[in-house]
Order: C-alpha cells, then structure tokens, then sequence
C-alpha cells in the first residue's frame, strides 16, 4: 500500500538514526595537542607549529562520530534462550525484552546523533609577528533524532484499557544533512598574553532531510486513540517525490535511485558559518583558551519535497475476520490516514542550524613545555537542545617529532571514557590519530564486531606534511636568544635582550624585573618594586614605600618628608582637609580642622564665654542680658540701702535683694559684678573701704540665699565713678549706692 510504504520510510529512519548520538566531530584530544596541525579546527586561534602545512588531500582529516546516549552497543542486543536455542535480540523487540527496562533508563529527551567530516583540501600558512592563516575544503555529514521519552513509551507499552493516555511530540526532531564547507581562517596575538582568531565558512548544501512539529498530541486508551496537530517532513533529495491525487493525498512515493552521483553532489542551498576562538596566558604556565564554533545555518532551496500533516487521525480498532487471513487490514483506517497527510505541492525554502560547540579550557604546561595538563568543558547547542561534555588531559610532549595525549572524558553521563592521541612529524611527513573513548572489549552479535560495553564511537585520522622545522627539538631556540629551547626558562625572551644561562634576561638587582625593562636597575634588594622596576610608591607622593611613613595619602595632597600629608597648624587634620589652615596651637578643632563651635553662634569655644549657649557672634559669645532682668538690676541703685557710714542693710533693701536673688537662681549662667559707691564727703581712703564693705554685705546677703559665691563679685569704688556732682545733699545722696551689673 502507498500509505505502508510511507510508513516504512518513516520507520526506517528512525530505526536507522536510532543507536547514534551526536558528541562532536572532531576529537576533544586534539584540543590541549600543541603539535597537531589540526588544532585550528577545534579553537581558531591555536597556531599550530610550523611555518607551512598542506593535508594530504582527501583524507588530510576524517573524523567520525557515533553512539549511544543510553545504552551501550551490548545493551542494544540481548542473548535470551527460547526452545533450548541462544539467539540475540534487538531491545525494542517487546516480545523479548520487557519495555519497562527500556523506557525506565531514558532522559525526558534522548540525543541521537552521527557525524562525519572529511577534509578534502587543509593548508595553514604561518606569518610574521606569529599571525596564522589557514584555508580548508571539507564534506561533512550530520543526523540527528531528538527522541521525547513519550516516544519510545508509546511504542513499546502502547495504551491501556484502564487509562486514557496522553502523548505530547512537539520535541520530536529528525533532521540529516549532507554539505560541504570551504573555510578561511586567520589569527593573530593582541598582546604578549592575548591571541584572537577567526574562521569564516561558506556552507554548500547537498542533501537534507528534517521534520518539524508543532502541538503534537496523542490522546487514547487501548480501542481508541487520535492524533492531532502539526507536523512536516521536508526534504532536499534529489529523486525523491510525493505523488499526490485528485485531493492532494499521497497517491504515490518515486524514488529514482538510478540517479547518477552527480546529482547528489549538487549544491541544494547555501549558508555561511563561523568559527571565533581566543587565548590568554594569565600566567607564564597557564593557558586559558576558548572557543565558538559551526555558528550557522544552510538555506535549502532546490530539489525539494514536503508532506503535511494538516488533519486529525482517529483510530478505533480493525475489524478482525479469523476466518479470512488474506484481508488487508490497513485498508480500514487507510482513508483516514490518507487524508491525514497531504502532499505540499510548492514546497517552500527552509532552514537549517548547524550543531554549535562552545569550548572553555585550561592547560598548565612545566618542565620546560615538554608536560601539560589540562581541563576542556565543552557545550553543544542543537535545535533548542543542550548537552555538556568534560575531559582532562595529561599531555606528553618529550620531542617535536611526537606527542602524546591521554584524555578521562565525560559523555552524556557516561565517565569510564579513557581516550588517547598520537602525532608523529616524521620529516615532512605528519601523522595523527586520536580516539576519545578506547573500547576494551570488543564482541560478536549476529556475526557483527563490535566494541560491546561502549555507548559511542569517535574516532579522528589525519595525515599531512610540514614544512619549516629548520632545527631539531634539541637544538630549537624559538626565542633566538642563543639558548635551546629544552633548557631555556624563558622561551619568549624579546629579540636582543641579553639572557643568562638559562635563557631568561639578566636581572642585577634581582628585583624580579629584567634589566631590558628595569628604569631603576640599582633598587636595594628586598624592596617591593613595580612593573618598571622602581620602588613601589603605592600613593604615587614621590616617597617609595619603603620609606613612606603614610603609604596612602591621596593623590596631589602636599606631603612632609616623611610621606605624610602636612599639618601646618599642628591641629591633627592634614592641610588637604583642613579648612582653617591657621588655627591656634592647642585649639579643639572639628573633623575640618576648624575650632569647636559648640553651641553653633559663629563664636569659636576657645573665644566663646558662653560656649554652650548661642550667642552674639559679634561679641563674645553669649547672648544679651534679658531687659526685665535689667530692669531688676537697675533697682540696686535705689532699693538698696544702708545705715548711715556703715556696711549695714537696711531691712528695707531685703525685698529689692530677694528679687535678685530669685532672678539668679532663674539664670545660673548670669554672673553678678557689685560695685560699692559713696559721696566725696570725708576722707577717700575711708569711703573706698565703706564702698567695698558695701559691695561684700550685698554679695554675702545673696550667698545666703542660695547664690554660688564664684558667680559673685564684689568691688568698692569709693567716691571715683559718681553719678552726679557731689554739689547738693541731693545729689550726694544719689552717689550713694550700689551698683549691680549682670554678665556672663
């Protein structure tokens, strides 16, 4: 039947796809190989060693790649005994091999994948100033199946009676794809650390076939199941074509395999690629590198061909006659099916990625580069899917002429991969193998050899000649500096630069800055110095470190001999900061070298006599004298009184003292001056005394009531300050007095 055939393509492809997974296609060992003129291919920044390189042509490089995510080769096959009888069986033959073991080991998606690459043309050129160039012609081939863990579950268990069942395939993937590469590459250092490289490929598609679905679901129990959504195959094969009817169904598969292998070959699309890649030496034994590869894509154009799913399925059993094998049963549901997909007679142009590999690794090389060892992390990103790879290496490199790599290697899982690379330059002549995963044990099954406790097959070969190897590894000087390379310590020496015997660059005061580069070629041993050999001067204040009492003063601030920045007014607050430059010696200043100001009424504390009290800032620092208070004051010149040439207050004067007393209290920061005066009558000296026995009296009167004597003080004038002339009894009278001025 048409719809059989179909369904036999379609199966066919699966059940040939199926044991394969993809991992790479050339070998990880090549990575941290640093004799292997391949390198380029895995990091475009890599320069392989020699001046010219030309492949062998035709088989220059051939790398194949292929496995098994989940089970190894002798996982696939298993020997049951039926009837007395060894026989081996396939693991998706569910009447032998029970489907929950199978299904029960899958991922939620398993990768399927075979790869091969052969480069028909390889050339790397080496220019001055260590720039690379390469160009490369290649075929290369790519299948991939992405298997949903529904898939293998459907078909093995297929559905129950007791439940319904629900299947999503919008993950499924199958795709192949046959092109050819033409590569220009190019490279070069940035710096003495830093190397940079690129690869630009021109893709030339050959054949190709992939599908694509969208909302596939299938829903059903044991009687009945339906399949919806949208899916397509499109193909760019030479003689390959759907056949429709009247109504657009399949009414025929062709498939002219006569074709002459011309047509094969054929270009069906175009695309472009890339290939980036960098290294840095973070230090003289460490190498850091990376690298993007096979970022692009193919636009398949001719030859094409396109079925479509556009409807629904439904199937509800056949209708079984015991009594009549010769029936076709497929002929009862062959109309639904038929309908289901439809022939695209204007199959559209369409697009394909390639497989893109990320690559980040590490090597530490001692001993002269003769041994390294290295860690490759490795990620490869394919149609929405995303899969990690690990290896570390131990390399071997004793002579030019041969090198040896042995790689632990991580896949999908799976550690017990121990892998191994050879390189030979036998004269012009070289030769490389490389194989990532070493299969040990090796069996029969339906008389076929193969590695049985292996999930995957990778393998590299590579043959080719170079060129510009003028010395022998004993005797190369890569640096030129007179010093063999297998006893220079310093192999990138500058041109001129005088070395010592072990090839590094001579270093009198042995401050770790070779003389070439040393400014300051006589610093005292032990003293830390910088990338210029001149003592270090961290603050860069002209002082070194060594002797640099304040090794951080920020930058420009005027600085003592010493290195610390100056403190002209000796405040403790270096002149860069100090905003009072000229403060007093022994003055409180604040964190601006200012003088404390604590009561904030612009009146320095060390000025200010009311330093906790604003103030006039014009004065000295307190505020002015309340004017009610004044006014209690100005009463002492008349409220208070004395017995006639005595010392002695009149009782009369309590209630005026009182009063003062009390505003005191009110006031603790007032400070009271009594000033005792007297008339002209009688002798001066006498009346001086009767002034200061006056002014005492007053001030003893206001002790007793409560006032603290040191904010009293008593003078006595006597008759030098009158108010008015003595001239009149009246006017002696008023001379007579006591005078009380408040400050504080």
């Amino acid at each position: 039947m048409k719809n059989k055939l179909i369904k036999t393509i379609y199966v066919g492809l699966i059940c040939a796809l199926l044991p394969l997974v993809c991992h790479a296609q050339m070998s990880n060992t090549v990575y941290f190989d640093k004799y292997n003129p391949r390198q380029h291919w895995v990091n475009p920044a890599f320069h392989p060693d020699g001046t010219v390189y030309v492949g062998m042509p035709g088989i220059s490089t051939v790398a194949l790649s292929l496995g098994n995510s989940r089970y190894s080769f002798q996982d696939l096959f298993q020997n049951i005994q039926k009837n007395g009888i060894n026989r081996s069986v396939f693991i998706l033959d569910r009447d032998a091999v029970g489907a929950d073991e199978v299904i029960d080991r899958l991922k939620k998606r398993e990768r399927l994948f075979a790869s091969y690459r052969i480069n028909l043309l390889d050339l790397g050129i080496g220019l001055k100033n260590k720039r690379y160039i390469t160009f490369g012609v290649g075929n290369r081939m790519d299948a991939m199946v992405i298997v949903p863990r529904e898939f293998p579950d459907l078909f093995l268990r297929g559905m129950s009676d007791h439940e319904v069942r629900d299947f999503h395939f919008d993950k499924l993937y199958m795709g192949a794809s046959i092109y050819s590469e033409v590569a220009f590459g190019y490279s070069q250092p940035i710096n003495d650390k830093i190397t940079v490289g690129g690869k630009f490929k021109i893709l030339i598609g050959h054949d190709n076939i992939s599908t694509d679905f969208r909302d596939v679901e299938m829903v059903g129990s044991e009687n009945e199941w339906s399949l919806k959504g949208e899916a397509s195959i499109h193909g760019a094969i030479p003689g390959l074509r759907f056949i429709p009817d009247e109504l657009g169904r399949v009414d025929d598969v062709e498939f002219d395999d006569e074709q002459p292998a011309s047509c094969y070959a054929r270009s069906k699309g175009g695309g472009v690629a890339l290939d980036l890649g960098m290294t840095y030496q973070i230090l003289p034994k460490l190498q850091l590198s990376a690298s993007l590869l096979d970022l692009g894509f193919i636009h398949w154009r001719k030859d094409l061909a396109q079925l479509d799913k556009t409807g629904d399925f439904v199937y509800n059993g056949i209708d079984y006659d015991i009594n009549n094998d010769s029936l076709d049963y497929f002929d009862q549901y062959e109309t639904q099916l038929e309908n289901m997909i439809k022939v695209n007679d204007s199959p559209s142009a369409y697009n394909t990625s390639l497989c893109a590999k990320i690559h980040v690794g590490a090597e530490y090389s001692f001993l002269n580069d003769k041994i390294g060892v290295g860690a490759l992390s490795k990620t490869n990103i394919y149609h929405r899917t995303v899969w990690e790879e690990f290896m570390l290496s131990a390399n071997v490199r004793p002579f030019r002429w041969a090198s040896l790599s042995v790689t632990y290697n991580m896949f999908d899982g799976q550690w017990n991969n121990l892998g191994a690379g050879l390189n030979f330059n036998m004269g012009p002549v070289n030769l490389n193998v490389a194989v990532d995963n070493i299969p040990f044990k090796y069996g029969k099954t339906n008389g076929v050899l193969h590695p049985i406790d292996k999930r995957n097959v990778r393998a590299m070969l590579g043959m080719g000649f170079v060129f510009g190897f003028k010395e022998s590894r004993r005797k190369r000087d890569t640096d030129g500096d007179g010093v063999p390379d297998r006893i220079d310590q310093c192999s990138d020496t500058p041109e001129g630069v005088k070395v010592d015997a072990k090839g590094c660059p001579f270093d009198a005061d042995r401050d770790g800055v070779p003389d070439y580069l040393d400014k300051c070629p006589k610093t005292v041993r032990g003293i830390a110095v910088d990338s210029l050999g001149c003592p270090k001067d961290s603050d860069g204040d002209g002082i070194a470190d060594y002797r640099d009492k304040c090794p951080d003063t920020p930058k420009d601030a005027p600085i003592d001999d010493k290195g610390c920045p100056l403190d002209t007014d000796g405040d403790g607050v270096p002149d860069y900061m100090d905003n009072c430059g000229e403060t007093p010696k022994n003055v409180a200043v604040d964190s601006l070298g200012c003088p404390i100001d604590s009561d904030g009424d612009g009146v320095a504390d060390y000025k200010d006599k009311c330093p906790q009290l604003a103030g006039d800032s014009t004065g000295n620092g307190c505020p002015e004298i309340k004017e009610q208070d004044k006014q209690v004051f100005k009463k002492s010149f008349t409220g208070i009184v004395f017995q006639v040439s005595k010392s002695v207050i009149k009782s009369s004067s309590y209630p005026t003292l009182n009063e003062i007393a009390k505003v005191m209290k009110k006031n603790p920061m007032y400070k009271l001056n009594i000033i005792g005066h007297t008339d002209s009558s009688g002798d001066p000296e006498m009346n001086r005394k009767l002034s200061v026995n006056r002014a005492n009296a007053v001030k003893t009167y206001l002790i007793k009531k409560g006032i603290a004597a040191d904010r009293l003080n008593a003078v006595g004038m006597g008759d030098k300050e009158p108010l008015v002339p003595n001239t009149t009894p009246e006017n002696r009278a008023k001379n007579r007095r006591v005078e009380l001025v408040a400050e504080y």
